[in-house]
């Protein structure tokens, strides 16, 4: 070990040499013994040997010895050490080993009340070692002294008191003890009066990364001396391990040390060294992480008297233990992985014990719990579920999950399992809800049994709703509901409750499965199942009336309610959703951020992924369809498919629309092949999935599909009296896929009726309508329309529909021969396409949904063309002069006779029906937006 900070301690030790050799050969203050002492581990044997060769150097004679645990019941070993070093001639040697075998036999054979003899004995030896030191100067030296058997302290005490005015330095080392092994003997050998003590601190921050430097060099030293000397305390022993991990490890981090193997050993080391009941005590700190002064560790180590554990700090331990219990993590699972599994197991059931006699909380008593080998009381299973519980209401599911699964491995008891099985649902679910399923099952039969009450049961009801088992929920609720004590009002409310949310997620519930209503009278039980509700009835109003004004009741409970609990969780999400469908993207978008930067977000993977779903359809609204896409992806691969249950409908609905939009129709239609629970639609999740599927049909020139999608979110909105525009545009939808079909009358007469529902805040929707209205028509009111849905698509937000809205207003002007406004219309609707991801944006493009089903077409036969020559190369197809093509394009007629050419170059072609046959595009029927393409002209060369 290095030789660090030590350098005043070692001029002491070579200024006592120098007084030994003064002419005088004496020690100019009388005082024989001198002592350093300093921890276990700091370096006072490193620094006895620097001073021994010092010693030997200067010719001065050397005896040293060495005590330790294993050897102090060995009479006057200490002493044999030192007679076998002296320079003895063959008669002096012999005399002192026949005295010492006889002083073995009588301190063997003695008690303590016969002495006598072995006095003599120890007198002699003791006289023998003096009339050694009057020859020459004499330094003797007993490294661990504290260790030293008492024959061989009474010994050293007889020299002590007989070398004064003699050339002879006694160099003892010793650790602080919290007491001495023999404390009459030692306390007399260690008078004050004799005494000359050097204390050897631990090192300082200096020390240590002057230490490190010689070992490592000063670049990495420099980095990682800070944490090494908080991990160690400065014990050299320590700092020099880490040392040897670092050099010794593979991968080396930049700015932190490296805790391997031989830091490990070298804790180990220290505390074995120390005395028993400091070992003890880190074991026991190590396995509660009790502070040292903790009511526990007195019990745990059984020791009554407090002063021995007061005695316990950082110079009896090494500087291994504080105050505050083990000094670092590090060193606590260096302890760790120093016992066996019995000792940990021994020591946390004694520390559960303790803590329940006490009356500590569940959740402290259950940290001791979970590492026992049984459950043997019937109160530790308990314990677990109620720490468990604790655990989910304070957004933790991991350690409830490592409660409960303790508790339900070994719990006997059938209702006490069925509440564990319950409470395990509820944690598996917030992590991953395919992992609630099995538990789902248990509690079933649980509720038939009569082993759950309706507060019990309440969440894992909802998770079957989550899961599509709509059939085994009412099922559970008719059972409940049967047997449902009417002066409980805690079992009415969570009933009720329970009914609300399952009619919020199956709107079809209460006509084609009725359940039973529970009554509630007491006012007390009402306002707390309102209070359970208020996210609930808060998207209702929002949806069914439009409701603005609930806004700021939302903020509010956005503001109270996270995501730790699980009834304020859910609160939390409807309150968001009823910002998104209330138009408030902006605060919606606020309040995703904020909800899913929570550290229950982190901890929790299932409300997180609700979240980053609800922050995709804020992007999908917004037209932002690449971020739409990234969050929506974000979303679905926090959970597997099978996890997302029938709300998989929403992140899935946003990412097939935003694929569809940006026409990736091949990644859209690889959105199709998610497999979906069939009973999501029947809840709202499916109206948004059968939205997103038809707006895919168009895109891909399945008009009749389309509709038939559009038209299923009619039926089963009228039948939930859910035909809300906020859910699904159903009508503008329908209408859309009907101007594609050619049934224009058909689709104005829907619209309009979609226009006469909408109220004044509906500006989206009205927007919508507004588009699809001007593609229906025919006449001077297009513009009309289209104005009008761009000024409410601009106050809504809605980027993606404006710029198709823009393309259709910039082809009205077209044709209306206004080309400046057209030309200004064209181009922002283009700027706007490229901030929303759309590819391109063409003049006359549907009001919704042909556009990209031709682009897809496009783009899958023009290879080998730009965007700009596929747009000349379909137009041409489609039977355009130049001169339309140019004038649609904005471009001479000059440029487009060179596309042209290059086209018919590239493609092999040399006609227009050869291209329209090579591009396999027939000729254009009803205009989409309701006025017509240009009549077929014949083939014309390019120029």
């Amino acid at each position: 070990m290095e030789l660090t900070d030590r350098c005043t301690q070692l001029a002491l030790l070579e200024h006592r040499l120098a007084d030994l050799l003064r002419p005088a050969g004496r020690l100019a203050d009388d005082r024989p013994l001198t002592v350093l002492t300093g921890p276990v581990g700091g370096g006072k044997t490193t620094l006895l040997q620097a001073f021994a060769r010092r010693v030997a150097g200067s010719g001065v004679r050397f005896l040293a010895a060495s005590a330790s645990r294993a050897e102090r019941t060995v009479p006057l070993e200490v002493i044999r050490q030192l007679v076998r070093a002296a320079p003895l001639g063959n008669g002096d040697r012999d005399r002192l080993g026949r005295l010492l075998d006889r002083g073995t036999l009588a301190w063997g054979d003695a008690d303590d009340q016969d002495l006598e003899d072995p006095a003599r004995t120890t007198a002699a030896l003791g006289g023998a070692l003096v009339e050694l030191a009057g020859r020459a100067p004499l330094v003797i030296a007993v490294d661990d002294v504290h260790h030293a058997d008492m024959p061989s302290l009474r010994c050293l005490d007889f020299v002590a008191r007989r070398i004064a005015g003699l050339p002879v330095l006694i160099v003892l080392t010793e650790s602080p003890r919290t007491r001495p092994w023999h404390p009459e003997v030692y306390a007399e050998l260690l008078q004050p009066a004799r005494l000359h003590r050097i204390r050897l601190p631990l090192l300082t921050a200096d020390g240590t990364y002057r230490l490190l430097a010689a070992r490592l060099g000063a670049p990495v030293a420099r980095s990682i001396a800070d944490e090494c000397h908080e991990v160690t305390a400065g014990n050299p022993l320590l700092v020099q391990a880490l040392g040897d991990d670092h050099l010794a490890a593979t991968e080396r981090p930049l700015d932190r040390p490296v805790v391997g193997e031989a830091f490990r050993e070298a804790v180990l080391s220290c505390l074995y060294r120390c005395e028993h009941l400091v070992l003890k005590a880190a074991r026991a700190l190590a396995v509660t992480g009790e502070p040292l002064h903790g009511n526990l560790l007195s019990h745990l180590v059984d020791v009554r008297a407090e002063s021995a554990l007061r005695a316990i700090d950082g110079s009896t331990s090494g500087g291994l233990i504080t105050d505050d219990g083990l000094r670092h993590p590090v060193v606590a699972q260096a302890v760790l992985d120093g016992m066996t599994a019995e000792e940990r197991a021994r020591l946390h059931r004694q520390a559960a014990c303790l803590l329940h006699e006490d009356g500590t909380a569940p959740e402290r008593i259950a940290r001791h719990l979970v590492r026992t080998e049984e459950l043997g009381e019937p109160w530790m299973a308990q314990t677990l579920l109620d720490a468990g519980e604790q655990a989910l209401v304070d957004g933790d599911p991991g350690t409830a999950l490592r409660y409960l699964r303790r508790a339900n491995r070994d719990c006997t008891d059938a209702c006490l399992r069925a509440r564990i099985r319950s409470a395990l649902a509820r944690a598996e679910w917030r992590l991953d809800p395919q992992a609630a399923v099995p538990h789902l099952l248990s509690v079933a039969s649980a509720v038939r049994a009569g082993h759950l009450s309706s507060r019990q049961a309440a969440s894992p009801i909802q998770y079957l709703l989550w899961h599509g088992q709509i059939d085994k929920a009412v099922e559970l609720v008719h059972h409940l509901g049967e047997r449902a004590d009417s002066a409980d009002p805690g079992s009415a409310a969570a009933l009720a409750i329970t009914k609300g949310w399952m009619s919020t997620l199956y709107p079809g519930v209460g006509a084609n499965r009725p359940m039973p209503a529970p009554a509630i009278r007491d006012p007390l039980t009402l306002a707390k199942v309102k209070r359970r509700l208020q996210g609930v009835s808060l998207l209702t109003a929002v949806l069914e009336r439009g409701d603005a004004g609930v806004i700021d009741d939302a903020e509010r409970l956005l503001s109270t309610n996270r995501l730790d609990d699980e009834r304020n969780m859910w609160t939390a999400i409807c309150a968001l959703v009823a910002t998104v469908y209330a138009d408030r993207l902006e605060l919606a978008g606020d309040w995703s951020e904020k909800l899913g930067g929570t550290p229950a977000a982190h901890r929790q993977p299932t409300p997180a992924a609700m979240i980053a779903a609800v922050k995709a359809a804020v992007a999908g609204r917004l037209g932002d369809l690449s971020r739409a896409r990234d969050l929506a992806d974000a979303a679905l691969t926090q959970l597997s498919h099978k996890g997302w249950g029938v709300v998989i409908g929403i992140p899935l609905a946003v990412r097939l629309r935003a694929l569809t939009l940006m026409e990736e129709l091949d990644a859209a239609g690889g959105c199709l092949q998610v497999p979906v629970p069939q009973t999501m639609f029947e809840t709202p999740f499916g109206l948004h999935y059968l939205h997103a599927r038809g707006l895919y049909a168009l895109a891909t020139g399945s008009p009749e599909a389309a509709l038939a999608d559009f038209q299923l979110c009619g039926q089963l909105m009228t039948s939930w009296r859910l035909d809300l525009p906020a859910l699904v545009p159903w009508r503008t939808e329908s209408a859309r896929a009907l101007l594609r079909m050619g049934r224009r009358a058909q689709a104005e007469k829907l619209v309009r009726e979609e226009l006469a529902r909408l109220r004044p805040t509906h500006v989206r929707y009205r927007g919508l309508a507004l588009r699809v209205l001007a593609a229906a028509g025919d006449g001077p009111d297009r513009v009309q329309h289209l104005r009008a849905a761009v000024r409410l698509q601009r106050q809504c937000g809605d980027r993606a529909e404006l710029a198709h809205s823009l393309s259709d207003l910039g082809h009205v002007y077209q044709e209306a021969g206004d080309l400046r406004q057209a030309r200004d219309a064209t181009r922002a609707a283009r700027a706007l396409a490229q901030e929303c991801g759309i590819p391109l944006l063409r003049p006359g493009r549907t009001a919704g949904g042909g556009g990209p089903g031709e682009a897809a077409s496009e783009a899958a036969v023009v290879d080998g063309l730009s965007d700009a020559e596929s747009r000349v190369a379909t137009m041409a197809a489609q039977g355009h002069t130049n001169r339309e093509i140019a004038e649609k394009l904005f471009l001479t007629v000059s440029t487009i006779e060179q596309r042209l050419t290059r086209i018919y170059r590239k493609l092999d072609v040399s006609s227009r029906s050869d291209l329209a046959v090579r591009l396999r595009l027939g000729r254009p029927g009803p205009a989409p937006t309701g006025h017509g393409a240009a009549p077929s002209t014949p083939d014309e060369p390019p120029r």
